[in-house]
């Protein structure tokens, strides 16, 4: 492992060892708000992240920084964290992405009881994570979800014609061995575009579910479950994503649909899940009609959003296991919108470029985008990453923007500049 940021001395007089978290958020806004959730609670926060310009790293609210050497797959991966667990004396670890969670889960029993592991129970999570089962739960409970299969039997005889155009393409299941599609999402309109697709992933075809693609926005919500009950829910709509075809939620707007949040519920509690998770829905605000997409089994993407709305997920995830006796849950403000601000200039860039949409979509005028862009830029829009309490990381933030746009190999928050369309 390498230092990334001294650690600051810990009293364990002042700060005992439960209240220690490892943290492995990597180089975010979602780490680093996770750091902050937890640091301004009093906890001593040790950021395991992916570079030394991360900004969990720069947070006044982490207590030192490190990286680690390996991976998530790689054997050495359990030694090496256990044994930053052990020099930090951290009582627990928690992590925000996927595949960090599948290799804790792995070798959950090296860690407990001595430290404990914020990742989900090991049948949970596999059920979670995969797109296939999930789709099929939602048919025996009655949550709406779009008709669909995995690419290799749509395209051989048992799949026929059964499916509409358009279609949206997804990785059924991230955590194995098939192998990952190159895309979040990709969309056919014609059998001949379905066709070029397959090509593209015909030998992990069993790993790619195919469904029919319906109209509407992305609806993410974030629950904690805690003895079987949601014990706290947040939920965003995203306004802006990138690419637009199909990506990273760039800017959002909290809000609340009880329909949407009574089935997030029921498909934890049917898959027995513990913790944090988000599910993720695409519903459309003309009719009011939505549709199941997948579970994150992780803090979702819009978590600054969620905290910022006041629901302190992190902290409340803490709690849950180290004083359940002292949670409280606290009012989520509705209508918070806030923005990854490199993001959100990439959105305005691609719709004034006539990047691709997926289907049925209509580019906003290129002076609208500007001027959208622009009025985001007032204190009615909650930066990401600015906080005046923690400054440091926005402007190392700013300051990666900036290298990226001299660089031209990337855009604003590190994708390819010349992307394929996503047909």
């Amino acid at each position: 492992m390498r230092n990334v940021r001294p650690c600051a001395s810990l009293d364990p007089a002042t700060c005992p060892r439960r209240r220690r978290v490892l943290g492995i958020v990597g180089d975010t806004q979602v780490g680093l708000w996770a750091v902050r959730s937890l640091g301004r609670r009093g906890l001593a926060v040790l950021a395991v992240c992916r570079s030394e310009q991360a900004l969990a790293a720069r947070s006044r609210y982490s207590c030192g920084a490190w990286r680690l050497e390996t991976s998530p797959g790689d054997p050495q991966f359990a030694d090496e964290v256990l044994g930053l667990a052990r020099q930090v004396d951290a009582g627990s670890v928690m992590t925000i992405a996927e595949s960090y969670h599948a290799a804790l889960i792995r070798c959950r029993e090296r860690f407990e009881p001595e430290i404990h592991v914020f990742s989900p129970p090991a049948e949970a999570f596999a059920k979670a994570t995969d797109k296939d089962y999930m789709h099929a739960l939602c048919g025996r409970l009655g949550v709406p979800v779009a008709r669909g299969m995995t690419l290799d039997k749509l395209m051989g005889d048992a799949g026929g014609d059964t499916l509409r155009f358009p279609l949206v393409l997804r990785t059924r299941n991230q955590n194995v061995d098939e192998g990952r599609a190159p895309w979040k999402a990709a969309y056919a309109e014609t059998p001949e575009q379905l066709r070029a697709l397959h090509e593209k992933v015909k030998t992990i075809a069993s790993n790619v579910l195919v469904h029919e693609y319906h109209p509407g926005v992305e609806d993410h919500v974030q629950v904690l479950m805690h003895c079987g009950e949601a014990f706290m829910v947040g939920e965003y709509i995203g306004e802006h994503h990138m690419p637009l075809a199909g990506g990273v939620t760039v800017q959002r707007v909290t809000c609340r649909h009880e329909d949407l949040i009574r089935d997030a519920v029921r498909l934890l509690q049917a898959i027995g899940w513990e913790g944090i998770a988000g599910v993720q829905f695409h519903y459309d605000p003309a009719t009011g009609k939505y549709i199941f997409l997948e579970v994150n089994p992780r803090f979702i993407g819009g978590l600054p959003t969620v905290i910022m709305a006041g629901f302190d997920a992190p902290y409340l995830l803490w709690q849950s296991h180290f004083e359940p006796e002292k949670m409280r849950r606290t009012p989520y403000r509705l209508g918070l919108r806030t923005r990854i601000l490199g993001g959100d200039a990439n959105w305005m860039l691609a719709q004034v470029r006539r990047d691709p949409l997926p289907p049925g979509q209509r580019h906003v005028g290129k002076a609208s985008a500007v001027a959208r862009f622009l009025w985001n830029c007032g204190p009615w829009t909650r930066d990401d990453t600015f906080w005046w309490r923690d400054p440091k990381p926005f402007w190392v933030d700013l300051r990666s923007m900036a290298r990226k746009l001299r660089e031209r190999s990337v855009d604003l928050i590190g994708n390819p500049e010349a992307r394929e369309p996503q047909r």
